[in-house]
């Protein structure tokens, strides 16, 4: 087919791209070698993040591959998350909440064809969490935050009813996995920021019901909600052992719920 072929050709490109970029970035880590062990030590993390990622977007590449024109279909997500856990920072003696789970999130996918009403999906995401609490003004300033991100990567299977030609198009359910790459976890509180938390990239899983909408033969719209269950655990604390965390860092509870809405085009 047309895609297949595309991606056939664009692949060798894909892989020079990557292997070029890996190499630069091999070069600048040597040239750049002092003794500061710290210093090497996070920029090592950061290329091994930025590979996996990139393997991640090959691994995607690849399995569209394997899918034929008329049995694929494009998938753009926006979401909304509710997270399950939820803590407080101080903030001139009131607090700020926050919630690991929680934040707004943007995948890319694409969705193809198995059997009768079953279909495969993934899609590649970030997502991003901010809780903020901000005074500046000639009486002084304070700020309480909480940031964390993430990108991950969404696959499953889902199982599509068909209610209608019209509008209301269907309804399915799917289930599947989430592998997470997990950014820097940032704390400050009353102007006091700590030691930024690393984490170790983990897999979770999520479950989610979703109503299609039928806009045109083309195009169709997807509000849903999924379940997400992820934990992540601490790999780095700065200098310190991330032993001395609290439980509620230490073991990162990044369960939720999304509220989304998907938007789909047939190929």
């Amino acid at each position: 087919m047309k895609i297949r072929f595309i991606f056939l050709r664009c692949l060798p490109r894909v892989y020079v791209f990557f292997k070029i970029s890996f190499h630069k970035v091999g070069n600048i880590i040597r040239a750049d070698v002092t003794n500061d062990w710290d210093l090497n030590k996070n920029k090592s993390n950061q290329i091994f993040r930025m590979k996996k990622t990139l393997c991640c977007l090959v691994v995607f590449c690849a399995l569209i591959n394997y899918t034929n024109a008329q049995d694929f279909n494009l998938i753009g997500r926006l979401n909304g998350s509710i997270g399950f856990n939820y803590e407080s920072l101080d903030y001139n003696g009131g607090s700020t909440a926050y919630s690991p789970g929680g934040g707004m999130g943007l995948e890319i996918g694409a969705e193809y064809h198995i059997a009768k009403g079953f279909y495969g999906y993934g899609t590649l995401g970030f997502q991003y969490n901010l809780a903020l609490q901000l005074q500046s003004g000639s009486g002084g300033s304070n700020k309480s935050s909480f940031t964390f991100s993430r990108t991950f990567l969404t696959f499953g299977i889902q199982k599509f009813f068909k209610l209608s030609d019209g509008t209301l198009h269907g309804i399915s359910f799917g289930a599947g996995g989430n592998y997470s790459i997990p950014g820097k976890l940032k704390i400050t509180e009353n102007d006091v920021s700590a030691d930024p938390i690393e984490y170790d990239s983990a897999l979770g899983f999520h479950i989610d019901a979703k109503l299609r909408l039928k806009l045109s033969d083309k195009f169709f719209l997807e509000p849903g909600i999924r379940y997400r269950q992820l934990e992540l655990d601490a790999k780095s604390f700065g200098s310190n052992d991330p032993i001395v965390l609290p439980s509620d860092l230490s073991t990162l509870n990044v369960s939720g719920v999304e509220i989304a809405i998907t938007v789909i085009k047939k190929i």
